[in-house]
């Protein structure tokens, strides 16, 4: 069993959806299974699910043992903090955040279809050269692949003037406004596109303006609403930062609460 495989099936939800419930006799409900994180942190954000009849918003963490949480030390990494739900294969020990609550498991091995473990193993068990399902492409006609790329060119298209139009009604058709925040998201690329945005979108355009020509004000405003600048560090840029942030805060009345975290590569 390979920890990416329990990523495939979780994110394409190939397992039982009904009479889902945790260990702990809890019943489960997924609302939405969360956004696929490849890098530092949690596996899944902002994933939403009932357990027990009460609404949970919060990353999921997906491991083969539930033990494998404390080989990685996710109890003392506060990126975890947030997990509201570990999913595994094997359910060996409880699972507690650092202030002493359970974490709620899901085991999927009881829910797993085992058609969907034959044909894992027996994509594994080909030979490569590319990827495990290089050979069963073949076995598509022409015209279904096509049609099967215009409808994700075109639902694409639609996803981003949805975007474009959304933000454009928020700004009150200012375009530049817009623009702004659109090259906000796309600094912070798939990893921190949303997160950039959220940044971007968590002072008003003017502020920006009337700070443009100041290089150390700009920085100290973007850093301190990424909530960069509350740490103690002994630097003296770093400093410099700080005190600017704070003047601007006072001065702008400046609130990040609403700015998503930032989110680094994955390192083990």
């Amino acid at each position: 069993m390979q920890e990416e495989f329990l990523h495939y099936i979780w994110k394409h939800k190939k397992f039982q959806l009904f009479s889902l419930t945790t260990s702990s006799k809890q019943n489960l409900e997924i609302l939405s299974v969360g956004l696929h994180n490849l890098n530092s942190g949690p596996d899944f954000f902002n994933a939403k699910l009932k357990i027990h009849d009460q609404l949970w918003a919060g990353n999921v963490e997906i491991h083969i043992n539930s033990s494998d949480w404390y080989i990685h030390k996710h109890e003392t990494d506060k990126n975890y903090d947030n997990v509201i739900l570990h999913v595994v294969w094997n359910d060996d020990v409880e699972i507690f955040r650092k202030d002493n609550t359970l974490i709620p498991t899901l085991e999927l091995k009881e829910y797993v279809l085992p058609q969907t473990l034959k044909n894992y193993n027996s994509l594994l068990s080909q030979k490569k050269q590319w990827i495990n399902c290089e050979k069963d492409i073949a076995d598509i006609d022409n015209f279904t692949i096509n049609n099967w790329l215009e409808r994700l060119y075109l639902e694409r298209l639609e996803r981003k003037s949805d975007e474009l139009h959304l933000l454009l009604k928020k700004s009150k058709n200012k375009w530049e406004e817009v623009l702004f925040k659109m090259l906000a998201k796309n600094f912070g690329l798939k990893l921190n596109g949303e997160a950039f945005l959220s940044l971007a979108e968590s002072f008003d355009f003017s502020i920006f303006r009337k700070e443009q020509n100041n290089l150390q004000n700009l920085e100290a405003l973007l850093f301190g609403q990424a909530n960069l600048l509350n740490k103690e560090i002994e630097d003296s840029y770093y400093f410099k930062l700080y005190e600017s942030y704070n003047f601007l805060k006072h001065k702008y009345k400046l609130n990040n609460q609403a700015v998503l975290p930032i989110h680094f590569f994955r390192l083990r």
